[in-house]
């Protein structure tokens, strides 16, 4: 029986609110590992702490696997800092074996960080980048 998506979210979730951070799970044809990033959410760099005030939004990882900031056939990136960028619009990709998932901006807005470093393991909701809404 295929691994389907939204039983991969729901385990990430599980694992999340359990506090174990990563889960392995191997059955003929197919596998499975899963990491969810428990450590508290500190900011990498003084330039990348946003303010109380700030309304910034999170695009975030729907899954585990590989952060790509552009896709494997392009050297550019999908979105620079200072981009302007449309809900929907492909911030970057999460590689997990042959497969790409799209990670999208939740908002229409300004590109304010991209967060995570290219090739980073991330988890399910890791922070990709920071948009800025539009007002």
């Amino acid at each position: 029986m295929p691994i389907e998506l939204t039983d991969i979210a729901r385990l990430a979730q599980i694992l999340e609110t359990s506090g174990v951070d990563t889960i392995e799970i191997e059955e003929p044809g197919q596998s499975l590992k899963l990491v969810v990033d428990t450590s508290p959410r500190t900011a990498a760099s003084p330039t990348l702490a946003a303010p109380a005030e700030d309304h910034s939004v999170i695009a975030k990882a729907d899954v585990a696997g590989h952060f790509l900031a552009a896709h494997p056939w392009r050297d550019k990136p999908f979105v620079a800092p200072g981009q302007r960028i449309e809900a929907g619009a492909i911030v970057g990709l999460v590689k997990i074996g042959l497969l790409y998932a799209p990670i999208v901006a939740p908002a229409t807005g300004t590109v304010d960080a991209v967060i995570a470093e290219p090739g980073a393991t991330v988890g399910y909701g890791t922070p990709i980048a920071r948009i800025r809404p539009l007002n």
